[in-house]
């Protein structure tokens, strides 16, 4: 699916024009990469209905008068009370150049011992690759039917799409099986050890 934003070139830039952008409905922006940079504003109904469906590693079609231009949203700023876009940041792609962003990880399956009552911990939800513009994907599926306690999966188990280097540490955890009784033991030992510590009175 092609997600198309259309933007306007803005001369004025600063806190004054950016703000009666934002009064005028308009999101201002900035736009760099290979080229200059430059700075666009956009309807801001309009990108607000593509933003809640794309993600970091999603290219859009940006498209500036009659040029159109392949973009990431590398950095965004937003209201931290009303979650109002206030700023976008775009990235500028080229066809046959190696770009670095990051993808989410999907988690497939459940481990057996999840069944049986083991929790799965999931400290790790997405990893920075690098890859041209034609291998990117918006996620990585990574099946975990066969995870158990006593192995935890690394980035460095994972296997990418053809095309992509993961950069993330290698050695990052990705999932683990935990079991609740390993938990509860490991707390008992440890109210033990300070009541052994506890001076007489």
């Amino acid at each position: 699916m092609e997600h198309v934003i259309v933007a306007e070139k803005r001369t004025e830039v600063g806190k004054g024009p950016n703000n009666r952008l934002r009064a005028a409905g308009r999101i201002p922006a900035v736009v760099y990469g290979h080229d200059d940079a430059f700075s666009v504003s956009m309807d801001e109904r309009d990108f607000m209905r593509e933003f809640k469906v794309v993600s970091e590693s999603t290219i859009l079609n940006l498209k500036v008068g009659k040029e159109k231009r392949d973009v990431l949203i590398k950095d965004y700023q937003e209201d931290v009370i009303t979650g109002r876009v206030l700023h976008v940041d775009f990235y500028e792609v080229e066809a046959g150049k190696k770009l670095r962003t990051h993808v989410a990880l999907h988690l497939v399956g459940t481990p057996n011992e999840v069944r049986e009552g083991g929790i799965l911990e999931n400290p790790l939800h997405e990893v920075e690759i690098e890859c041209l513009p034609k291998d990117l994907v918006e996620a990585i599926d990574i099946p975990i039917e066969n995870l158990t306690s006593a192995h935890a999966l690394h980035v460095g188990d994972i296997t990418p799409p053809t095309g992509i280097r993961i950069v993330t540490n290698s050695d990052a955890v990705v999932a683990a099986v935990v079991h609740q009784r390993a938990e509860a033991a490991g707390e008992e030992d440890e109210a033990e050890e300070g009541a052994t510590e506890t001076p007489a009175e």
